[in-house]
């Protein structure tokens, strides 16, 4: 039930629905109709605004860390799911936005901080069933040059909650060792308060952050951009879903 809950919100944290269910209401109520006209082009402009957009992920993502402030190595980096899919046409992961997740896990192995890499996801689908993010990624780390024995698999977590219990499942003789999460910036506030209810020692390494750079362009400032969307789009998401957590769990 409450995986089915977390897809509604999912659904309904879209700008874009807002948008559109105005636009129906528009055709249907003529006599309000430039009144929520007016309301639709307020919110489109609103919310395809690059900077109002930044502004906003940078109050709520997690701070970025450089690789050389960890002073500690770790003997797990735990890298949760939602970076890829798979391409069967090609039989090959391709990433989405969220990429630097695994990316930067690799890295940090190569660095020799952290000494094994968990991929923690099933496919996100209710049934979870087929090909799974895990698994297909363990074979691009193997190409990457990552030891076998230093990649663990998790692959039935469908959310964040059920990543952060099946981790202690999966590791529970070491849950009390400190360990690296490694999420998206904007992800992790509410990944970091999973892995807490769930007694993990973690240090947090935030990835694709938004950039700290105000570039004080009149493109960047004034002129919308459908790209802002996708990212308002993440931001209510992750909002929402870190609500309900926090009143669920």
């Amino acid at each position: 039930m409450f995986f089915i809950i977390s897809k509604i919100f999912t659904f309904l944290s879209q700008p874009i629905i807002w948008i559109f269910i105005l636009l129906i209401i528009a055709l249907l109520y003529k006599s309000k109709r430039r009144k929520i006209l007016i309301i639709s082009i307020s919110l489109f402009y609103f919310f395809t605004n690059e900077f109002l957009t930044d502004q906003a992920a940078r109050a709520w993502e997690a701070s970025p860390k450089s690789i050389s402030s960890l002073t500690h190595n770790y003997k797990y980096g735990i890298v949760l799911g939602g970076y890829s899919f798979y391409n069967k046409a090609i039989q090959h992961i391709d990433f989405n936005n969220n990429g630097d997740r695994l990316i930067s896990a690799i890295e940090l192995y190569k660095l020799g901080k952290i000494d094994k890499i968990i991929i923690s996801g099933g496919n996100g689908k209710l049934i979870n069933n087929g090909m799974k993010e895990s698994e297909w990624s363990k074979s691009f780390l193997i190409n990457m040059g990552i030891e076998t024995k230093d990649i663990l698999l998790e692959n039935s977590s469908r959310n964040t909650m059920e990543n952060a219990q099946n981790t202690a499942i999966l590791i529970k003789s070491d849950i009390s060792q400190k360990l690296l999460l490694i999420t998206s910036a904007n992800h992790m506030k509410r990944a970091k308060f999973c892995f807490n209810k769930n007694n993990f020692n973690i240090d947090c390494y935030p990835t694709d952050c938004t950039n700290s750079e105000i570039t004080l362009s009149i493109d960047y400032l004034f002129i919308p951009n459908i790209d802002a969307l996708e990212k308002w789009q993440d931001l209510i998401h992750e909002w929402i879903g870190y609500i309900v957590y926090k009143i669920k769990f």
